[in-house]
Formats: structure tokens, C-alpha cells, sequence
């Protein structure tokens, strides 16, 4: 065994338990935690005496702790941990968190996984450790944020919160009247959902969104539900191919004071969008409302 940063003890790349018990890494959170939308702490640890979950391709072990880029399946299936596993009731009293955007390039791969070339992680260098709210494709520009906040990607994502996230898009041919018609009714697409650590195909309409004509190739597309790659697979569905896909903004927050490749922190006025979006969200799980989705991260 050796030590990482934090002076935990780690095994094969992944951190365990600190001696006696003692010592929380910030950065980090138990293997358990991993499982917690769709499985009790007892069920979780019980994943991991039978071997069924691995952390970067390796069986865990009971105690094992997970950081930001590391990669967790359960019976081979991906699971999106860091989404589900940081709460604020996972930090210590008084912990911060931290929230940025940042104006994704062509090329940059929206990712904690810091294996993988162009990772959006390494891109931007940030000293603390942080995740993104949602997805864009590799060929796909535009407004990200990033946060080391785990509350903030069901506020913002889950379609029954009613948050805009506006796009341009540049389509291979000229765009029809009706086709902007149909859009904005809603189209009949075929997506891959992920829901308690299950793959699901799902074919449905799309839910109606605004969509406004900007040029002979060029549509803007407002949105306030994020299935996989939906602009693409909408526009596909008419018979139209996505040449530039690119996001304006994120439920009123803009990418107003950067240019691209440039990340910041939120202003004033953009935390106050954020905490409201945060509120109406615990508001909502309090008085039991149900808002979940199918797909609750995005990649247009």
C-alpha cells in the first residue's frame, strides 16, 4: 500500500479507509455511497462483499473510497456516482462548495474520467474538485457548469424542474416551415435511459420546447428536458444532420464574460439562480413531489 495527497491509505489506485477509522478526505466519499438512489448502505456494503462492484477495474473492497475520474460499475454497468453520491450531509460542517462555467471547445470530452484524452477535468485545471452538471458531446460548444456541489445536477437536469437551456444549431440543408412545427410540438425519439443503475431504451415524443427559425441553416432550440443527444436525434428524425451544435445557456446563466476555453466562477447573480434552483428543488422532495425522469443528464 502507499499514501495519496490527502494522506490516505491506498491499494491499487483506490483509497481506503484511513487508520482507525479516523480522517475524512473532502474529496472523496465511501464505495457505498456510490449505490445511494436506488440502494440502502446495507445493500451497498452487500454489493461489495460479493464482488460485484469495481472501482477502475478492480474488485472493491469493504472501506474503499472513490474520488472525482474514478470510475465505479456494479455487475459491469457504469454508474454515474458522482451525481448521486455528494450531498451536503457528505461533507463536513462548514464545507463550500464550488461552483464555475466554462465555455466547452470542439474536442473537449465532458468527463470525470481523467483517462481519457481531452477530458474536461484536465482542460480546466481547477484546483478543487469538481464535476459537470450535465453533458455536451465531444462536437458540441458551449455553456458548461461544474460544481462540487451533488445536489445541483437533480436541481438543474430533471425535466420537471422546468429550467430552459437554450441552443443554436446549424443543420446540412434548408430548414422547412413545418419541420420548426414539428420540433417544437415534439418528435418521437428513441434514447437510452440509465435508472438505478440500469440501461432502458425508451422511444417517446419529445416534450415541447420553443424553437425559432434564425437563418436558412440555423434554428435556436430552448429545451427543459436533456435526453441522450436529443437536438441530433430530433433533427435526425426529420432528415436533417447536425453540423454545429452549440449551448447558449443554462436556466438564465449565460456565457456572458468568457471566451471560449475560458472557466469562472458564478457571479452574484448567477448564485442567486443557482440557490433558487437548489431551494425549489428541496422544496419540492420535502412535500414528496416526485419530479424524477427517465434521464436526468443531458448530451445533446
Amino acid at each position: 500500500d502507499d499514501y495519496g495527497e490527502n494522506n490516505l491509505p491506498k491499494q491499487d489506485g483506490v483509497y481506503l479507509e484511513a487508520p482507525g477509522g479516523g480522517g475524512e478526505d473532502l474529496g472523496s466519499v465511501r464505495v457505498n455511497k456510490c449505490f445511494k438512489e436506488f440502494a440502502s448502505r446495507r445493500e451497498s456494503d452487500e454489493f461489495v462483499r460479493q464482488g460485484r462492484v469495481n472501482i477502475n477495474g478492480r474488485t472493491a473492497e469493504l472501506g474503499a473510497r472513490v474520488r472525482f475520474g474514478d470510475r465505479v460499475t456494479l455487475d459491469g454497468k457504469l454508474v454515474r456516482w458522482e451525481v448521486m453520491a455528494l450531498t451536503d450531509s457528505d461533507f463536513e460542517a462548514g464545507e463550500q462548495f464550488t461552483y464555475v462555467k466554462y465555455y466547452k471547445p470542439e474536442g473537449v470530452v465532458c468527463t470525470t474520467d481523467t483517462r481519457i484524452r481531452n477530458n474536461i477535468i484536465d482542460r480546466i485545471g481547477h484546483p478543487d474538485r469538481i464535476f459537470p452538471v450535465g453533458r455536451l458531446d465531444k462536437d458540441s460548444t458551449g455553456l458548461i457548469l461544474l460544481t462540487s456541489d451533488g445536489r445541483l445536477p437533480n436541481a438543474v437536469l430533471r425535466s420537471g424542474r422546468k429550467h430552459d437551456k437554450k441552443y443554436t444549431v446549424i443543420v446540412d440543408r434548408p430548414i422547412q416551415p413545418e419541420d420548426v412545427t414539428s420540433l417544437a410540438a415534439g418528435v418521437t425519439i428513441t434514447t437510452t435511459a440509465q435508472r438505478d443503475g440500469r440501461s432502458k431504451t425508451i422511444t417517446a415524443p419529445t416534450m415541447p420546447c420553443r424553437v425559432r427559425q434564425l437563418s436558412k441553416y440555423e434554428l435556436e432550440i430552448t429545451l427543459q428536458e436533456g435526453r441522450n443527444r436529443q437536438i441530433r436525434r430530433m433533427l435526425d428524425a426529420l432528415g436533417y444532420s447536425v453540423l454545429e451544435l452549440h449551448r447558449l445557456e443554462v436556466m438564465g446563466i449565460t456565457l456572458s464574460g468568457l471566451r471560449e476555453g475560458q472557466c469562472r466562477d458564478l457571479t452574484r447573480h448567477e448564485m442567486t439562480l443557482v440557490n433558487q434552483a437548489l431551494a425549489a428543488a428541496a422544496s419540492s422532495e420535502a412535500t414528496g413531489v416526485d419530479l424524477a425522469t427517465e434521464e436526468e443528464e443531458e448530451e445533446e
